[in-house]
């Protein structure tokens, strides 16, 4: 029975993650979106937004409540790579925040957050929900690029330097706060796991 139920579980998480990349989706492919802003008129960002916060939340909920269900064993160097992978992602999550010239130059660069983020918690967790959910979100990033890069997606971005220095230090001031308090956050002490202690 609990092992039906935890099914049913991972099961759900998967929809809720369809669910996300079928709202995202929209805005990433203008004729759709021209569709749906004619169905929905001025309620379509309304809409979305509404979409994405209960999207994320749901995905979020079933992933913190789904019971430990082991695929695979990680490698043991899996940990080690994904905090190398992590300070990539958070790189590029600065990136993301700034109308840098490297977000020029990469587009999408949130969907290479979520495809270096997904790479390296598959590497350094082996249980169903947290596979589902990267795996999961790692689709959908790949088909956002995919589309973005086909739509030619050109994100705002202003020359100059400082900008560039500005989002590489604000990932890297992220993610070294990450990395010290993913523990109280996440429930795993990163640091801890690959052999640094924090005090």
């Amino acid at each position: 029975m609990q092992d039906t139920d935890g099914l049913f579980h991972i099961l759900m998480l998967a929809a809720a993650i369809a669910l996300f990349g079928i709202t995202h989706v929209v805005p990433a492919s203008p004729a759709l979106k021209a569709r749906v802003k004619a169905l929905l008129g001025h309620a379509y960002l309304p809409a979305f937004i509404i979409m994405s916060v209960l999207t994320t939340g749901l995905v979020a909920w079933l992933w913190a409540t789904a019971p430990f269900i082991p695929l695979y064993a990680p490698p043991p160097w899996g940990p080690h790579v994904t905090f190398l992978l992590m300070f990539l992602a958070f790189l590029l999550f600065g990136v993301f925040l700034f109308p840098c010239r490297l977000k020029r130059f990469f587009r999408l660069p949130f969907a290479y957050v979520v495809l270096l983020w997904g790479t390296g918690h598959l590497l350094a967790n082996g249980d169903a929900a947290t596979v589902t959910l990267a795996a999961g979100m790692m689709l959908v990033a790949a088909i956002l690029l995919v589309l973005a890069l086909k739509n030619g997606v050109r994100p705002e971005a202003r020359d100059g330097l400082a900008l560039d220095l500005a989002a590489l230090l604000t990932g890297t001031i992220l993610y070294l706060a990450m990395a010290m308090f993913h523990g109280v956050l996440i429930g795993v002490p990163v640091l801890h796991t690959i052999g640094i202690d924090a005090g």
